[in-house]
Formats: structure tokens, C-alpha cells, sequence
């Protein structure tokens, strides 16, 4: 989910991180997606040389890196617009949230709690939401939803909503050039995610996309090769088809994760 936005005034850096499942169908990450994290990680720091603002949406390690990856120098002199790192806020993502502000506090970076709130940056407003769920409870904590506005464009930028299931997130998105959400984890629905919340995800994405000119849907629901199916779905019911990122920028989408059992069935037959 690391974005890059542009604006007329700033260029914004949110959630500049990359991470692996540890586990995903019984397996560690394979080969090439260990390659493709390196490879990742040094476009995301690259990239941040060059961006004024960094947003965090959520204390996750996809979403924020604590130093593993990402020297605490390329936040040096940077603007940090941050989840709040004490309120709405599960035990694990706080104490994460603490170890994050220490390094890049002390690498001279600017910071600001941005739930709720706005900011005025030139010609751009970064409008923020309240806390909403990570997913249908507060056991995986909270994240905040950022909506970037300049001349009458607005991009917004949904992380790890596992939905939409909040009619809040869909107004908060709505009317948007470009809106990008995260989607169901429709590779959980068994165990820690349900048919009835799939069914709730996928109307409100179809309502997303009669007010979006553009939907992007990414992350959770790309961790399920069968993802094209709820794309066919939405966009029965809204006329609308959503797209992924990679597709968005002109490529075809690499779900490694999703294949991973395939990657490592390729790796023994080999």
C-alpha cells in the first residue's frame, strides 16, 4: 500500500513500508518474494529522498518501519502526519507506535497526530478521518483514512479496513477522483472473516465505486488469486469495475503471496 502522492504544493509519502506474511498456507515467504521485498524497500527508500509529508496510517509493519529496513536519516527534516499513537489504539500497535516516534525524533523529523484533523499545506488539504476498525472489531487496533485535496482533486486513501464494513469509510471516500482501499481479506473467511461481512464489503465497494471516477482495490484482497471474482461482482452491482494497483500503473498484478504453495511446488519440482 506505499503511495506516492503529488500535489501542486507537496509530495506525500503514505504508509512507506513493505513486509512479508511470516506464515501464509503453512509456508514461509519464498525466494522471490524476499527479492521482491528487497527490491520494494529500496524504491520505497529512494523514494522517500524526494517527498515532503509521510503518513501513517497504522502501526503494522507493511503500513510503518521501525528502523528494520529503512535508516531513520530518510526521515530527517521530514513532516510526519501519524495515527495517534496512545488513543484508539490496541497494546501491540502502542508499543510499536513508541519505538517508531523515538527513531524519527531523533532523526529530526516533524511530528503531528493527524486523527481527525486537517492540514493546510499550500494548495493542498490533507483532510483526516476519526479512528475507524482494522477490520469488523478494535482487536487489531485502529487506522485512519486520509483524503488528499488540491484544485478541486482528491485522492483517498483507505488502509486495512477489511471492507469497507463502515458506511462511515464509504462517505468519507466518496466523491474522490481516485480512491484506495485495501478490500476484503476474502483468504480469511473461514476463520477470521465471515461470508456476511464479504457480502457487506462488496456493497459498499459497489457503492464506492458509483461516486469514485476511479477504484482501486489492493492489499488484503490481492492475497486471494481469486480476486476477480468480486471484481466481476462489484461491478454487476454498480456498473463499475474496480482495478488493481498494478493495473492502475500500466502492469499486470504479481500476487507471489497468493502463490506461494505454487511457488514452492515449482521450487521442489525444479
Amino acid at each position: 500500500m506505499a503511495t506516492v502522492v503529488s500535489t501542486r504544493s507537496v509530495r506525500i509519502f503514505i504508509d512507506p513500508s513493505a513486509a512479508l506474511a511470516p506464515v501464509r498456507y503453512g509456508l514461509p515467504p519464498h525466494e522471490l518474494e524476499l527479492r521482491q521485498l528487497e527490491s520494494s524497500v529500496s524504491r520505497i527508500e529512494s523514494l522517500l529522498a524526494d517527498v515532503d509529508v509521510i503518513i501513517v496510517t497504522h502501526y503494522h509493519y507493511d503500513h510503518h518501519d521501525p528502523g528494520y529496513r529503512i535508516p531513520a536519516e530518510r526521515y530527517s527534516s521530514k513532516t510526519l502526519l501519524i495515527k495517534d499513537p496512545v488513543e484508539n489504539i490496541n497494546i501491540s500497535q502502542r508499543i510499536r507506535a513508541s519505538k517508531f516516534l523515538k527513531m524519527v525524533r531523533s532523526a529530526g523529523a516533524r511530528v503531528q497526530v493527524a486523527d481527525g484533523r486537517t492540514f493546510e499545506l499550500g494548495t493542498t488539504r490533507i483532510v483526516f478521518s476519526n479512528p475507524v476498525p482494522h477490520g469488523s472489531s478494535a482487536r487489531l487496533g485502529y487506522v485512519v483514512m486520509a483524503r488528499i485535496e488540491d484544485g478541486g482533486d482528491a485522492l483517498s486513501f483507505s488502509s486495512d479496513v477489511e471492507g469497507p464494513l463502515e458506511d462511515y469509510v464509504v462517505e468519507f471516500a466518496c466523491g474522490s477522483r481516485v480512491s484506495i482501499i485495501d478490500g476484503p481479506p476474502t483468504y480469511l473467511v473461514g476463520r477470521a472473516y465471515t461470508p456476511r461481512e464479504v457480502r457487506i464489503a462488496r456493497e459498499n465497494l459497489a457503492k464506492l465505486s458509483k461516486c469514485v471516477e476511479t477504484l482501486i482495490v489492493d492489499h488484503h484482497l490481492m492475497r486471494d488469486l481469486n480476486y476477480v471474482k468480486l471484481f466481476r461482482e462489484i461491478s454487476e452491482l454498480s456498473s463499475r469495475k474496480p482495478i488493481s494497483a498494478a493495473e492502475f500503473l500500466g502492469l499486470e498484478p504479481n500476487l507471489l503471496e497468493a502463490r506461494r504453495g505454487e511457488l514452492y511446488r515449482t521450487s521442489r519440482e525444479e
